[in-house]
């Protein structure tokens, strides 16, 4: 877990950002930001599904699959009573992994607050995250972290941070992620953010 690394790739995001919108220099950025990143976890729990107990299908979404087919790889048009093969699966129903994806844009949001506030010294003791990843329960784990929000957002001190982050990283276990497979993913979408900055996104 290199938090370092991760703080100085989001930082050169941010700047690159500030540099898009220039009117956000100098400008209190943390209000924005925290409901963005419960915008974001409110989209991640969407992906995992487990508190939609009145559906069928609490399967979380790990396979990001054609609304057409289904991940079947063709689709029935009642038109013509005919099967095609779907275009945009090309047969494979796999195009990523849309609860990784959404933990990592919480992610970018955490750092970024991080950085923001000068937070970037977090503070998680490694024998507390051997004893967090005893109990794998998101939708405890979802509920604290929108917990610890607010009280970052009422007294913005370092140690309240510290308890969003480590939350988070609790709430990434209980998903059934690796560090190794969260920072992949970060590092692939934190691209992404870039060319959709370069490209007026």
């Amino acid at each position: 877990m290199n938090l370092t690394k991760l703080f100085e790739t989001q930082a050169k995001l941010d700047e690159h950002i500030l540099q898009e919108h220039p009117e956000l220099r100098g400008q209190n950025n943390l209000d924005w930001k925290l409901l963005a990143l419960q915008v974001e976890l409110g989209e991640c729990a969407n992906e995992w599904r487990g508190f939609k107990k009145w559906s069928n299908d609490q399967e979380p979404r790990t396979n990001k699959v054609c609304h057409n087919c289904r991940g079947k790889g063709t689709v029935f048009v009642p038109q013509i009573d005919y099967q095609i093969e779907c275009g945009t699966c090309e047969s494979t129903g796999s195009l990523g992994n849309p609860l990784l994806e959404e933990y990592v844009d919480c992610l970018h949001f955490i750092l970024s607050i991080g950085v923001e506030k000068g937070y970037t010294g977090v503070h998680i003791n490694p024998s507390t995250i051997q004893r967090l990843k005893m109990g794998k329960d998101p939708l405890k784990d979802f509920g604290t972290v929108f917990g610890f929000i607010p009280n970052f957002k009422e007294n913005p001190k370092h140690h309240w941070y510290d308890s969003v982050f480590e939350s988070f990283i609790n709430l990434g276990i209980a998903l059934g992620f690796t560090w190794e497979q969260v920072e992949e993913a970060y590092y692939a979408k934190n691209k992404v953010n870039h060319e959709r900055q370069n490209a007026g996104y």
